[in-house]
This record gives C-alpha cells, sequence and structure tokens, in this order.
C-alpha cells in the first residue's frame, strides 16, 4: 500500500508454513469449548487475561507503567496516573466489543470503531485525541515510520470499503488472512489522530469474535504484537511494500503468533491443569507470602477441589471440626470481607472462590507467567 489504496487477499501456496498455519487455526476455531471448569472461575480468569492485553497494548505504544504497579492500582493501593487511565481505558474497550457481539448478528460499524477510539482516548492528555471518537481531520505523520498516511481528505472513503471488505461473506479459511490484512490495512489508513495503534489491537480482537473463534474470549490477542515490540514495528513496515510477498510474510507473523497464543488457551481449558497449575499455585504463592493463614489456604483448596466448584458452610465445618458454628460464620464472612470468597449469588449460602481477589490476583498472574501464557510480569 505505498502508493495506492487496495483490499486483496494473497494467493496461498499449497506447500506453505502459511497454508498449515490455516489448518492449525482452524482446527482450533472449530474445537469444542465444552469448559469444565467453574464458568465464574473461567469469567475471572478471562478479565486477569484482559487486563494484561491492555496493559501490553499499552507498552506498546511507550507506557512505561510495570505489571505490579498496574494491579497495585486495581486494588486502590496507589494513586491513578494517566498512564494506569490510559490501560484502564482499553480494558473498558475490550468490555464493550464483549458487550456487542453478545449478539450474534453484530457486524463491525463505523460508528463501533468511533465509539471504541472514545472510550481508549477518553480523558487522556498526552495519549488522547482532540478529536475523540471521530475519524481525523488533519493530517498526520508516523513516528519512525516510511508510510506516510493518506491524505485525511480519503479517510473516510478508505475506511467504508474497509469496513465493507471486513463484514463481506468470505470463505472460512480467507477470514484468517482477512484478520492480518485488515489490522495493517488499518494502521496505513491511520484513521485517527492519536490511538491507532491500540485501535488496531482491538480491531484484530473484534474480528476474531465476529468470525466465530470462540476462544478469543480468552485470548491474549495483544502477545501477537508485544512479545517483541520491534519485530512488530518492522513487519508493519514490510507489509507497507504492498507485494504479495510482503503480504504473505505479514500474514504469516499475524496467524503465527494467534496459532501460539490459542493453543495456549486450549492448553488453559483442561481442568487438571488449569486447577493444579493455575489455582493452586495461586493459593500457594498467597500462603507463602503470608497473605492468607492456613485455615483459609485449607478453605480455599476445598472449594478449588469440590465437584461443583462451591461448597457450604457445613462444608467448611467439617473440614474445621475443632470450630464451633458461630467460628465458621465469622471465618466465612471474612473471607468474603477479603474477597478470597464470593457469594454465587447475591443472597446464597453457597460459596465459591475470587481469584480476582488483591491476595490471589498476583499469584494467578505469576503462575500464567510461569507457565507462558503471558509475556510480561514487570
Amino acid at each position: 500500500m505505498k502508493n495506492e489504496f487496495q483490499l486483496t487477499i494473497p494467493n496461498v501456496a499449497f506447500d506453505s508454513n502459511l497454508l498449515q498455519l490455516i489448518i492449525q487455526l482452524e482446527v482450533l476455531r472449530n474445537q469444542n469449548l465444552a469448559i469444565n471448569i467453574n464458568p465464574m472461575l473461567f469469567t475471572q480468569v478471562k478479565n486477569i487475561f484482559h487486563m494484561i492485553e491492555s496493559l501490553q497494548s499499552a507498552r506498546i505504544e511507550g507506557n512505561r507503567t510495570t505489571l505490579s504497579d498496574y494491579v497495585s492500582a486495581k486494588f486502590n493501593d496507589r494513586k491513578e496516573t494517566e498512564d494506569i487511565k490510559e490501560i484502564e481505558n482499553i480494558e473498558k474497550a475490550i468490555d464493550y466489543v464483549n458487550e456487542c457481539y453478545k449478539d450474534s448478528s453484530f457486524k463491525l460499524s463505523a460508528y463501533f470503531l468511533k465509539e471504541l477510539h472514545y472510550l481508549i482516548t477518553k480523558d487522556l492528555k498526552t495519549e488522547g485525541s482532540k478529536e475523540s471518537g471521530k475519524f481525523r481531520s488533519c493530517n498526520v505523520s508516523i513516528k519512525n515510520a516510511k508510510h506516510t498516511p493518506p491524505d485525511m481528505f480519503l479517510v473516510n472513503d478508505y475506511m467504508e470499503q474497509l469496513i465493507n471488505w471486513i463484514n463481506k461473506e468470505d470463505k472460512l479459511q480467507m477470514q484468517l488472512l482477512k484478520v492480518a490484512i485488515a489490522h495493517h490495512c488499518f494502521t496505513w489508513i491511520h484513521p485517527f489522530d492519536n490511538g491507532n495503534g491500540r485501535m488496531s489491537r482491538i480491531l484484530t480482537y473484534s474480528m476474531l469474535r465476529q468470525y466465530g473463534f470462540d476462544m478469543a474470549f480468552l485470548l491474549n490477542s495483544t502477545a501477537v504484537f508485544c512479545i517483541d515490540r520491534n519485530k512488530y514495528f518492522d513487519m508493519l513496515q514490510i507489509a507497507d511494500d504492498n507485494t504479495a510477498e510482503s503480504q504473505l510474510k505479514w500474514c504469516e507473523y499475524v496467524l503465527t503468533g494467534l496459532n501460539n497464543e490459542m493453543s495456549k488457551v486450549s492448553k488453559l481449558m483442561d481442568k487438571k491443569f488449569f486447577n493444579e497449575k493455575i489455582v493452586q499455585a495461586a493459593i500457594n504463592k498467597a500462603f507463602d507470602l503470608h497473605f492468607i493463614s492456613n485455615e483459609y489456604k485449607l478453605v480455599l483448596e476445598l472449594v478449588l477441589n469440590a465437584p461443583s466448584g462451591f461448597v457450604k458452610s457445613k462444608d467448611i465445618q467439617m473440614l474445621l471440626k475443632d470450630k464451633t458454628k458461630r467460628q465458621i460464620t465469622t471465618l466465612i464472612s471474612k473471607m468474603l470481607e477479603a474477597d478470597l470468597l464470593q457469594k454465587l449469588e447475591p443472597n446464597s449460602r453457597l460459596y465459591m472462590l475470587n481469584l480476582f481477589s488483591k491476595d490471589l490476583a498476583r499469584g494467578v498472574i505469576e503462575a500464567l507467567y510461569n507457565e507462558q501464557f503471558i509475556s510480561v510480569q514487570e
């Protein structure tokens, strides 16, 4: 796309690595995600993944917030800074995507993209926008890039073409290539005055949701681009050459990353792995750091190993036989107050784990890092 705007899908050779990637990703797309993990625990881990994804997306653009800083700010231990606000904005944008795609007939639109842009730039100064929620009405340049984005008068037309192309019905095997090409095309158009990098990565996530990749719920799609920030920018410049060869290289780069991330998600769906390597590891970490007592640890393990994923007070009474009924009630109240446990429903007397608590979330994140599900720890 050096000199002209065009949307084309390159021909993929039968014996190429790219074709093998497409086949592998199609297997993952059609994999039955019969989640035998407690669905509420699954949602909590999904939220942690998206928290990390938001941090990584901001860091690609130069945000220097560490994971430790963000986790502390998330639980109100530290004052919110603009860098923290930027990451929170990305989280809200991802939540908006998820809410929209609850409707299986939802399709990407200019309004949708503008709403996302408004969310990611809201109340920011350095990383904000003078035209938040609007396509740019000025010409822009990209720092350290050879490519100069098209004139402002062409943006609306180019974006209309891109959106129509994304929504156009195509063969399934073409959709993955479209995900990669659309990401590059979006950055080439640079439709907003600021925030285009963050927007392009949310666009990738949105397209995966639209194209039926159910595991995208738990996919850290930003990891495709953030593991090697310099390579990401180098590959974008290669794609700017707008040749069949450069497009194929770009597509292989993106699909390799997506395949790696989706394979991880598939592994995480194994209940034994999830319970032992992620949740139990987080409980152990909280205990080792003296965040929780031995009694709390025993209760959390009881809930984790309960077939239903939740327990009643009498189950805890049977575990801690030296405690009176009143003492058990007090213990449960303290664990609820510390967010270590949560009620299955507001007025329920069934209790389940809360992985998004201050004392457990850090351990979950460390476990995800140790098992190579995320690429950033500090």
